[in-house]
């Protein structure tokens, strides 16, 4: 039986790479599924090796990033040589190579890069909506993971509502489990954000914001655990502000047990995006009990729902006065954690299987 082929050119990287993460745990050596064929960057080799060790993964490693020229273009050479052991590519983000060889399921999991907040040139947003619409039109199935997203790619590629179906992302089950021993990495109190360090996550606000509360409470750190977009960036910056001078904790690749760990010891986690598909760190972060403050979004109201504390993105002060409501207020935060708890249980990968391997079996 021909097998799939997973693209695991975001792995590691952003949502996209969790998305694949949790997909390619769930596909190998389920029956119907086969032989998984994926293409991964080399410099992430051993940490791929060391996760995903199961024999129906056959992994092939190349010199280049997610969404290079490599990969838009050399990596349909790479595909070509599957095609004979491939009955269906599944592209888990939107960086679908200028040639398939073959049936393709297409995920966009937001367009945000089409929004003034995502920071490229105008002539590089052109030529991403060339390629998203290219891949988009071409697939046999595109998947979305929240119905704010699906409307957003209705309304950029006029497609209509049955073109696209909603998928909901899933929560790993260690994340409700207890961290692991070794308690958290930081000491004393902090707030903590995780994922990547980028103009429309809004991390510039969120370190304004902590530059308010840093006043209040002498003793509270900012842990900002994800990676660069680019180098120097606006952490870099706030880090040289003498007020903040050893308060910001950086934790650039964390594994999924440093999360856990840093989750166990998190007084808030604070995720104030302009603009997302979905939103997957704060549901992991409800799960294990931390209470969450986010931006007032769509996309978080239809996700979140009354289990998290609601902010202003635009503006540093609110985002400062919904965490000093935690800081401040325990029974607040206590409810908050039971309600996140209570909501990330709804996200749970059971709820999601069947539809992922609808597509796929």
């Amino acid at each position: 039986m021909k097998g799939i082929y997973l693209d695991g050119m975001f792995y590691r990287c952003s949502g996209v790479g969790r998305v694949y993460e949790n997909l390619l745990e769930l596909l190998a050596g389920r029956p119907g599924v086969g032989e998984i064929r994926t293409v991964v960057p080399a410099g992430l080799k051993d940490r791929f090796l060391a996760q995903f060790a199961h024999p129906d993964v056959k992994p092939v490693f190349v010199g280049y990033g997610p969404m290079s020229a490599g990969d838009l273009f050399l990596k349909s050479f790479v595909l070509r040589k599957m095609r004979d052991s491939v009955r269906l590519f599944f592209f888990p983000g939107h960086n679908v190579p200028f040639s398939v060889p073959g049936r393709y399921v297409v995920s966009v999991n937001d367009v945000t890069a089409f929004t003034d907040r995502f920071a490229l040139p105008r002539h590089r947003k052109a030529a991403f909506r060339w390629l998203l619409g290219r891949a988009v039109r071409g697939a046999e199935d595109i998947v979305t993971i929240s119905a704010t997203a699906r409307r957003d790619l209705i309304r950029e590629f006029g497609l209509s509502a049955e073109d696209i179906r909603v998928i909901y992302p899933w929560i790993r089950d260690e994340f409700f489990l207890p961290p692991p021993e070794g308690g958290s990495p930081v000491p004393g109190d902090y707030i903590l954000y995780l994922g990547l360090r980028i103009a429309h996550k809004n991390v510039e606000g969120l370190l304004g914001s902590f530059a308010i509360l840093a006043k209040e409470f002498p003793s509270l750190s900012l842990v900002i655990a994800g990676a660069r977009y680019s180098s120097p960036d606006m952490v870099d910056r706030w880090k040289a502000d003498p007020r903040l001078q050893g308060r910001i904790v950086e934790a650039t690749d964390p594994t999924d047990d440093e999360i856990r760990r840093l989750f166990a010891g998190a007084k808030a986690f604070v995720f104030p995006s302009f603009a997302e598909g979905f939103g997957l760190p704060p549901l992991e972060a409800m799960a294990a009990g931390v209470p969450v403050v986010c931006s007032d979004i769509a996309v978080f109201r239809e996700v979140y729902g009354s289990a998290v504390r609601y902010v202003e993105p635009e503006s540093p002060e609110s985002i400062a006065r919904g965490v000093r409501e935690l800081l401040t207020d325990p029974e607040s935060a206590l409810r908050l954690s039971k309600q996140g708890r209570q909501r990330a249980a709804m996200f749970r990968r059971d709820r999601s299987i069947g539809a992922y391997l609808d597509l796929i079996v």
